[in-house]
């Protein structure tokens, strides 16, 4: 559960389907939410099952391995700084972040503005948990965020 907020994941073998707030169809996966579990427990900072992004097409798939692949635990990007290593529009980054079925695990919620937090299609509140829960302070208004001491 994230901010009273049920988690539903579902996997095929080591890869990852589904994990996200809605209930969708499909055999719920024990291991997968065990590990999302050890995550918001602060137990865990990797994940042994990997995203299946055959799910996503183009330049939005583009979009959510280099944040998958390169934005590790702890840290932050910016949408300007991904739109700049894919020679895309920073905008086009923010929708195809929108465009994750794979909450945590493709953590989306590590990209934020130059000037505040930028969006998140699970909610504000919920992208202020996620980092903060990874060791980052909230800055006053919640207009940035600052690693944690």
């Amino acid at each position: 559960m994230i901010l009273n907020r049920k988690i539903y994941a579902l996997a095929r073998g080591r890869k990852a389907i589904y994990i996200g707030f809605d209930k969708v169809k499909g055999e719920i996966s024990k291991e997968l939410l065990s590990e999302l579990e050890g995550y918001l427990m602060r137990r865990r900072k990797e994940f042994s099952f990997e995203p299946d992004f055959s799910i996503y097409e183009g330049e939005v798939m583009r979009v959510l391995e280099y944040v998958y692949k390169n934005v590790k635990y702890g840290e932050t990007g910016t949408y300007g700084d991904i739109a700049k290593s894919l020679n895309l529009n920073p905008r086009f980054v923010g929708y195809a972040l929108s465009r994750n079925r794979h909450l945590i695990l493709i953590p989306c919620h590590r990209i934020i503005s130059r000037r505040n937090l930028g969006g998140f299609s699970a909610g504000l509140e919920v992208k202020k948990f996620l980092l903060s829960l990874e060791g980052f302070n909230i800055l006053e208004g919640g207009d940035g965020t600052k690693k944690g001491a």
